[in-house]
């Protein structure tokens, strides 16, 4: 009993404690004193007058008090220059405290433009919990949607899968990572690995379209080099792929897997599939066709043009497809796609 209202004693003293800090980082940062900001929230140093059993306790209310902190400087001026040492302090005194790594690496590379600090902070995380997929994961995350380095995102998601309660996502991302990597071979290993071994049925179609995806990419580079040599050896481009096999410079023209043509655009000097136009075609016309009816939910009309869309702020920009050229109707709202190969036939 005794001890129990110890505990709770120094539950409330530190908790008062961090209320007392908390107040005073609020009058510190409107203040402008930043460099006296970090004076008064604990470092390091309080570890040694802390005792062990309460470290869990002090990351806890650290750990709110570093919730609120991002939600102030979100809602305001978007600064969060006391992250980095937030985030540490709290996994020093709690190095199992996971979510604090995840969040904090999160927090740290997107919000504060530090990726660097966030990259240490997850690495920080996993030499101290070795046996959690989530953190080289995030990692991975974070070299690749951020740094756009798809080598290092890619062996972070493999790193992950290889854990044994690692989800399916985990060797997804590992593949595709791979693929942006321009590692085709590696990223056709896995997909196809993933659609062998998995049951569900979601995922099988995930891994069947991937790896017809990746297939299409690696014939039409295959097709492009024997373009490239049809060119070097006749000093003009074919008139289609066709004039490649009674040339002798390919044996047959292969069908793409999903059943679809190979063809030569002539505009752009390059092999596309007509499969692959065709779905990035209506992956557009749908992403349009949504943007559209949202803009006459609010006003009433169809915008006169898609460049209203982009001044209006509904869309970033008009989206392109290779292949194809979009026709917008305002009078409908509709959006159609007209093809090279039909135009070429």
């Amino acid at each position: 009993m005794r001890q129990k209202v110890v505990l709770i004693s120094v539950a409330i003293l530190l908790g008062s404690c961090i209320y007392v800090v908390g107040r005073h980082l609020d009058y510190l940062r409107y203040s402008g004193e930043i460099t006296e900001e970090l004076m008064y929230f604990p470092s390091g140093r309080m570890l040694q007058f802390v005792s062990p059993g309460f470290h869990t306790v002090m990351s806890d209310l650290l750990w709110l008090r570093g919730i609120q902190y991002y939600g102030q400087h979100r809602r305001s001026d978007q600064e969060y220059l006391l992250a980095e040492h937030i985030f540490s302090t709290i996994t020093d005194f709690d190095p199992l405290f996971v979510e604090a790594y995840r969040f904090g690496g999160f927090v740290l590379a997107q919000d504060a433009g530090q990726p660097a600090a966030g990259i240490d902070l997850l690495r920080k995380g996993m030499r101290n919990n070795p046996d959690r997929w989530e953190l080289p994961f995030d990692l991975g995350f974070l070299y690749f949607v951020i740094l756009k380095d798809h080598s290092k995102a890619a062996h972070y998601f493999r790193f992950a899968s290889r854990f044994k309660d690692a989800p399916d996502i985990a060797r997804r991302f590992t593949a595709f990572a791979y693929r942006k990597a321009g590692k085709t071979d590696v990223a056709l290993a896995l997909w196809q690995e993933i659609y062998n071994s998995t049951d569900n049925r979601v995922m099988k179609e995930t891994a069947f379209n991937a790896i017809g995806n990746i297939k299409i990419e690696k014939t039409c580079n295959e097709l492009g080099n024997m373009v490239e040599r049809f060119v070097h050896d006749e000093g003009r481009y074919p008139l289609n792929l066709e004039e490649l096999v009674s040339s002798g410079y390919i044996a047959y023209l292969p069908k793409d897997p999903f059943g679809g043509d190979y063809y030569f655009d002539r505009d752009l000097r390059k092999v596309l599939s007509e499969t692959r136009v065709t779905r990035e075609a209506s992956h557009a016309i749908e992403f349009i066709g949504h943007r559209v009816e949202t803009y006459k939910s609010r006003y009433g009309v169809f915008p006169d043009s898609l460049d209203v869309l982009v001044r209006e702020g509904f869309i970033a920009e008009i989206p392109s497809v290779e292949g194809a050229s979009l026709q917008y109707d305002p009078s409908t709202g509709k959006v159609l796609a007209t093809f090279s190969w039909e135009k070429q036939k």
